[in-house]
């Protein structure tokens, strides 16, 4: 099956129009993704600013990330679960965009990279090395990339 049947498979599901019909789904939809997408990059940037000895350096890197990172966990749930009823309801946007793959390609990154900057705090909470500074401009980085090709996929096409 190619990515065009495919496409208009998704599309004529009873969910995709039942998205594609209701007044103000999508863009409802895409709210709850961008709002949840801010506050993990928020989670994301005030954790990466403590692992490399900048931001909130009275707390130890352990418990903020014990707090930030289960925050994390929570809105990435969040955006798997809305960024599949976005492609549903917008198959031919998503499935043939290039922006689209970099998207998902960068989220495996930062899925690593946000269980190695877990593991990393419990085993070795307040060392600020420049591999740490490092890794934490990674992190960022890939979430901005993010950001970015997300902002894409509504263009490219």
């Amino acid at each position: 099956m190619t990515l065009r049947a495919f496409s208009n498979w998704l599309s004529a599901t009873p969910l995709s129009q039942l998205l594609q019909d209701t007044h103000g789904a999508i863009a409802g939809v895409q709210m709850i993704h961008i709002v949840c997408l801010a506050t993990l990059f928020a989670l994301a940037l005030n954790l990466s600013l403590r692992l490399a000895g900048r931001g909130l350096v009275i707390e130890p890197l352990a418990g903020m990330a014990a707090r930030f990172i289960p925050g994390i966990w929570i809105c990435l749930g969040v955006l798997l679960l809305t960024g599949s009823l976005l492609i549903i309801a917008e198959p031919h946007r998503t499935i043939s965009n290039p922006a689209f793959y970099a998207k998902m390609v960068l989220l495996v990154i930062a899925i690593a990279l946000t269980l190695g900057l877990a593991a990393l705090a419990r085993r070795q909470p307040d060392k600020t090395t420049r591999l740490r500074v490092a890794v934490a401009a990674v992190y960022m980085l890939t979430w901005i990339g993010i950001i970015i090709a997300g902002r894409f996929i509504a263009y490219l096409i």
